[in-house]
């Protein structure tokens, strides 16, 4: 008599408990994992930032200053102008020469001014990695149209529009409006006073006035270790709100300077904005990192607790959402004279 086996096979039940095991395990590596992949691209976003505060340094050792946030001269007379942006002054340091050389400084880069110009444009729109930070959303799919209506703050200039790649990193033009209010509520003298950031724009209207100021060492009195010379603040004409995306009509965000040879992105007063987020009309408020990426309201990222600040020493610092509005305010500012730094 030839006995028959047979293979034992998993029941029902049995493969019910290893599919709920094995998805309790997936749970509870999901966020391990999450966590690893945020932590590399933190890192990889401070590795830029720290190539584009050693290009700012690089440049300084060349010329003897830092490259303005932006650039602005105006010949009312013969209608001529220039519009440049701080990006475009350091490709040299940061391995782009080959973009460098073939820019032409002489003509703003916008559709309006001609061929040069309209070269010039398709330039500032070739992404680079350097500028984009990975933990962004879609970190290197941002080319945006960027546009300046006629006469801003009554400057004498056509309107301009361009297409720019992006840039999540900007620089900190100084402390003002309700933010600046109460960041110095109960200091001496209040919020009066030199308010300024480390780098400042430089303004010229041919027979009417020069707006400049110094960018160099010399003038940062608070301590280049005590000071931001670049900042996140994410890029592209995506406004956002605490992590959501904000409806806000057209022109308003191409006019967002998210972009490294925008020279929108070299101008960015910080004023604050409300915790719960912005609001459209905006709003000034207490909060200073990530509640926008609104230009002038805030400073944004897309690391969790806080954003990356490139200082004027070099060095790279993370700084927490819950800073005070006094020692934000005062590491914004070069020669205040404030005594807070970012160990209090």
């Amino acid at each position: 008599m030839v006995r028959q086996s047979r293979c034992r096979a998993f029941t029902l039940v049995e493969l019910l408990v290893v599919i709920a095991i094995i998805g309790i395990l997936v749970s509870l590596l999901l966020p391990a994992v999450q966590a690893a992949r945020e932590a590399a691209r933190r890192m990889q976003c401070s590795n830029n930032l720290k190539q584009l505060g050693l290009a700012f340094h690089n440049y300084h050792d060349v010329h003897k200053a830092f490259p303005m946030g932006y650039f602005v001269w105006v010949n009312p007379s013969s209608g001529t102008y220039n519009v440049q942006a701080w990006g475009t002054l350091i490709l040299p340091f940061i391995e782009q020469q080959t973009l460098y050389d073939r820019y032409d400084f002489r003509v703003a880069p916008a559709n309006e001014a001609g061929p040069i110009g309209q070269a010039n444009v398709a330039i500032i729109s070739t992404v680079i990695r350097t500028f984009t930070c990975p933990s962004a959303a879609n970190p290197t799919n941002r080319v945006y149209d960027g546009f300046i209506p006629a006469n801003p703050s009554g400057i004498p200039l056509p309107q301009l529009t361009w297409k720019a790649a992006p840039s999540d990193y900007g620089i900190a033009t100084g402390v003002r409006g309700v933010f600046a209010n109460m960041a110095y509520q109960g200091y001496p003298g209040g919020a009066g006073g030199n308010r300024h950031g480390m780098i400042q724009p430089h303004i010229q209207i041919v027979g009417v006035t020069s707006s400049f100021r110094d960018n160099n060492f010399a003038v940062v009195l608070d301590g280049t270790s005590n000071t931001i010379l670049l900042a996140e603040r994410t890029g592209g004409a995506e406004i956002w709100s605490r992590r959501k995306q904000l409806s806000v009509p057209q022109p308003f965000p191409q006019m967002n300077g998210g972009g490294w040879g925008d020279a929108l992105n070299g101008e960015h007063w910080m004023s604050g904005t409300l915790y719960s987020g912005q609001t459209w009309p905006p709003q000034e408020g207490p909060c200073g990192i990530n509640c926008t990426n609104l230009r002038g309201y805030g400073f944004h990222s897309f690391h969790p607790g806080g954003c990356l600040f490139a200082m004027g020493d070099g060095s790279v610092r993370f700084v927490p959402e819950a800073v005070t509005q006094f020692v934000l305010a005062s590491i914004i500012t070069r020669e205040k004279g404030e005594p807070a730094t970012l160990n209090d």
